[in-house]
Order: C-alpha cells, then sequence, then structure tokens
C-alpha cells in the first residue's frame, strides 16, 4: 500500500513540475483590469486584446493621450516563465519600434488568466488578463 501511495506521489510531482514549466503565453487574452499603482483603470469597450503565437505578439491597447480609438501594435517575445519582454517591430507610434519592453508576468494554475506588471519609475501598472473572452 505504501509503494502505490508512494509512486503516487511521484507520478503526481513530476506531473506538476511539467506543468508548471510548460506555462505559456500562445492564444487570446482579453484585459480583464487595470491599474496604475493601486488605482482601478476603466476598462473601455471594445476591450484591449493580446494574441501570442509561439514568436510574436499582436496587441491592441488605448493611448491615453489621445482620443479614445483602438490602436495596434505588434513584435517579437520571449518569455521565461516569470519575465516576458516585447519586441516591437510595428506601433501606432512609430517612437517605440524597435523598442524592447520588459514586464513581470504571472500565469494562475490554471493557465487561463495572467497578470503583468511593469514598473514605470513615477508609478507601476498592472493588467488582469483572462483566456476567457467576453462575447
Amino acid at each position: 500500500m505504501n509503494l502505490r501511495i508512494a509512486a503516487f506521489m511521484v507520478i503526481y510531482s513530476v506531473s506538476t513540475l511539467a506543468i508548471a514549466q510548460s506555462a505559456t503565453l500562445v492564444g487570446v487574452w482579453e484585459v480583464k483590469s487595470a491599474h496604475y499603482d493601486d488605482e482601478s483603470i476603466e476598462i473601455r469597450e471594445p476591450r484591449q486584446v493580446k494574441v501570442f503565437t509561439e514568436r510574436h505578439v499582436f496587441y491592441t491597447y488605448y493611448d491615453a493621450l489621445t482620443p479614445p480609438v483602438l490602436r495596434l501594435g505588434h513584435g517579437t517575445y520571449s518569455f521565461d516563465g516569470t519575465t516576458l519582454v516585447e519586441t516591437i517591430s510595428n506601433h501606432s507610434n512609430e517612437a517605440v519600434i524597435g523598442e524592447a519592453f520588459s514586464v513581470e508576468v504571472e500565469i494562475n494554475a490554471a493557465g487561463t488568466e495572467f497578470t503583468q506588471v511593469v514598473d514605470l519609475g513615477k508609478y507601476v501598472r498592472s493588467e488582469e488578463h483572462t483566456s476567457e473572452l467576453q462575447s
């Protein structure tokens, strides 16, 4: 009996480790909530979306300095399980083309939500995204 429990524990541990190591951003994600420091930001409709392929990221966003028009950017990315680095190839704001942005990312255990946090110096912006899209 103890041998069965030990075997189960080994299989469970290996499975859990494999799932944790395979955290991925590949898929379609919709912004669920956003904050500057601890202050909530109103989520505009249509909601911002991020699409990750194996190598590329495409995203929509609202520029806080212009009228509420949904804008677009895309580029390549790397993700090591906690740090996401996006290198911008094309963007509605030409000034950021070629820039690389690094953010801390945490994916929930189910793989259905992730939070990204970026320290912008004068404030910290965090966004929560979900793969369970609103209809």
